[in-house]
């Protein structure tokens, strides 16, 4: 089985001011920075608090793995499937992206490198 590393944890709110509300007392208690994208405030690279309902109920978990396509394999044994339409290649076409098909206690779960 491949292994996995918690990359970042996903967290979704309800609007802009309380996504750079909720990054700013995360990097307040952990000592991190804030950045904030279109989608998102990160609190340092730990914690990516979303402003929109694109993935999970709750959120999302990153799991870092050093060869995704080898562990959609060994999670492909185990039933699960995965989003197509989530897929990303690097230049050489291999897999580095991809979420999978369900939620666990509201959070979606995705594979990178």
């Amino acid at each position: 089985m491949s292994e996995f590393r918690i990359k970042h944890i996903g967290i979704r709110t309800d609007s802009a001011e309380e996504a750079a509300s909720t990054a700013g007392s995360l990097a307040a208690l952990f000592d991190l920075s804030t950045r904030a994208t279109d989608t998102a405030v990160w609190a340092g690279d730990l914690f990516e608090v979303m402003n929109s309902d694109k993935r999970g109920a709750r959120g999302h978990v990153a799991l870092q793995t050093d060869d995704v396509e080898a562990a959609m394999e060994a999670l492909r044994e185990k039933g699960i499937g995965f989003l197509e339409d989530t897929v990303k290649r690097n230049e050489e076409g291999k897999i580095t992206f991809v979420y999978l098909d369900r939620e666990i206690a509201g959070f979606q779960f995705h594979l990178t490198v």
